[in-house]
């Protein structure tokens, strides 16, 4: 009879899990040695319980499908907490199975090795799921239920946990099939409400999100807006969700200048599978017209936004019954006419930016070198926040960033995460180098596994967005700048390729080497980007 951690990866297996991110231990090595007995399931070892979510998370959105971490009881389930809360801002499914002391000890407070009272406590906040196995639960049911959990409507992450004993029992029962009910079918409330606001708005406009990304909608969203002549401004986890170089796709909805008075030009807005936080894009002044919310519940309705109409439900069902509903307006063509107007004139205002700001220029380097469907994964940066106004993405994903909950760290891990899941897809991570010392480590395993893919680590010595903001507010800067490692020669340590540049024109032929050799390469780039975009844009 197979033991419980035997059919965990049998579960796993089952729903076409074929990769999982981890660390052996003490608590979890039953759930290892089930692991090495099935071949279907390839094991990526980490270097740290954070970095290793963190790539379970990009592996996540990368490949559209879970990502899987595994870790051990007490610190090790805890390493996990930052990246779990970013990947629950971001909407990113994904599973994390950790373990806790025997069962027969929980609540006990003995002082066993790792314990740690109300352990799942940690996970119920930012997650979709705590699920805690005890003895006698049915172990294939509840994690398929973690997975079912962490795909269905609005993805997210699960933590699953099992006390170590359990991993060796046999398995207590046996499922008899899906626990889970069939979905129901919905009738939409609103959409009659909804369409008679679109039908009778002069010029409506649309926002989209992190969720419509996940929900893999973009093309229902570019024919509605095609149908409609209404423009397209999107959160920057949605950036490409249509191609930004589509006529009618304006950019970053965060963005002040010609694109705000697009916005304040609108009489109707369509936001679809975007919660509308304040960090979206409200605290930079946003204001939305009368506003129909399409989204998956109602938890973020008129939270910063009144609405007019919810939405409520299956996002891709109600996407498409607007679709089928809406007839084809007489003003569309005079809407259209207008937009390619305000089209022209966002591409002479980046271009005026273009000349003014260096970083833009670096991000035309990166954006020439990267094919149209590829990948940049940025940290929360200076020159990241820059590619969130003006890099140009022309693929759902082409720009993956840590919005979710903006951790510094994330972009080289979830890098590792993306080249894994899309091996053939053109990956590039920008990241500072405060950032990249919190996840160097991970180098390792880029190279154990012959992960390649550029890396650039850009090094002002300091944690730059803290000291432009300590600057703006008391003029000074305080513990702000940092004491860094030779980047080159600590890469070249673990066997990465490296090169430091200064310029425009190194970083393109530093960027030319690294993608010609399919190798990991940490391309430091020396240099200092003073502000952020937001400050003026």
């Amino acid at each position: 009879m197979n033991s419980e951690a035997e059919e965990i990866v049998k579960t796993l297996k089952e729903a076409d899990v074929d990769v999982v991110f981890g660390i052996p231990s003490i608590h979890n090595i039953r759930l290892y040695e089930a692991l090495r007995k099935e071949p279907a399931i390839k094991h990526i070892l980490c270097r740290q319980e954070t970095t290793g979510t963190m790539m379970a998370d990009g592996y996540a959105r990368a490949g559209h499908r879970l990502g899987v971490m595994i870790s051990s009881t007490g610190p090790g389930s805890g390493y996990a907490v930052p990246a779990l809360q970013e990947a629950w801002g971001s909407c990113s499914p994904v599973l994390l199975i950790t373990t806790n002391i025997p069962a027969k000890k929980i609540g006990k407070g003995l002082g066993t090795l790792h314990e740690l009272d109300d352990q799942d406590a940690l996970f119920r906040k930012i997650t979709k799921a705590a699920i805690s196995i005890r003895p006698g639960d049915d172990i294939r049911a509840m994690t398929r239920k973690a997975i079912n959990v962490a795909l269905s409507e609005r993805p997210g992450p699960v933590y699953l946990e099992v006390p170590t004993d359990l991993l060796d029992k046999p398995i207590s029962k046996v499922s008899g099939g899906e626990t889970e009910e069939a979905d129901q079918l919905k009738t939409f409330s609103g959409i009659e409400k909804a369409l008679t606001l679109l039908r009778h708005a002069k010029q409506p406009i649309i926002l989209a999100g992190t969720d419509a990304v996940r929900a893999g909608i973009h093309e229902d969203i570019r024919i509605l807006a095609e149908a409609l002549g209404a423009p397209v401004i999107t959160t920057a986890n949605a950036k490409g969700i249509i191609a930004e170089d589509h006529p009618l796709v304006m950019g970053n909805a965060a963005r002040r200048g010609v694109v705000r008075e697009i916005v304040q030009s609108c009489d109707v807005a369509l936001a679809i599978g975007t919660r509308l936080r304040e960090v979206d894009a409200k605290r930079r002044g946003l204001l939305l017209p009368q506003l129909i919310h399409v989204d998956w519940d109602g938890r973020w309705v008129g939270k910063n936004f009144p609405t007019e109409v919810a939405l409520m439900g299956d996002i891709p069902s109600m996407v498409k019954v607007l679709l089928n509903k809406l007839e084809p307006g007489s003003s569309v063509e005079r809407r259209l006419m207008w937009i390619e107007e305000m089209k022209k004139r966002i591409e002479q205002e980046v271009s005026e930016i273009r000349q003014d700001h260096l970083e833009v220029r670096y991000l035309d380097v990166i954006r020439k070198k990267l094919p149209r469907e590829s990948t940049l994964v940025i940290d929360n940066t200076q020159l990241g926040y820059w590619a969130e106004y003006f890099y140009p993405s022309y693929c759902p994903d082409g720009l993956m960033a840590a919005k979710g909950s903006s951790i510094i760290g994330f972009a080289f891990a979830a890098a590792i995460g993306a080249k894994i899941a899309c091996p053939e897809k053109p990956i590039l991570a920008l990241i500072g180098d405060g950032g990249f010392l919190y996840s160097t480590q991970e180098l390792a395993t880029c190279i154990r596994y012959k992960v390649g893919f550029p890396v650039i680590v850009v090094n002002d010595n300091a944690y730059g967005i803290i000291a432009y903001l300590q600057r703006s507010a008391f003029e000074k800067e305080y513990e702000s700048r940092l004491n860094n490692p030779d980047m080159v020669a600590l890469a070249r340590a673990y066997g990465a390729q490296a090169a430091r540049v200064e310029s425009l024109t190194g970083l393109e032929e530093s960027l030319e080497k690294a993608f010609a050799s399919d190798e990991l390469w940490v391309i430091e780039l020396a240099g200092s980007f003073p502000e952020p975009p937001f400050g003026r844009y």
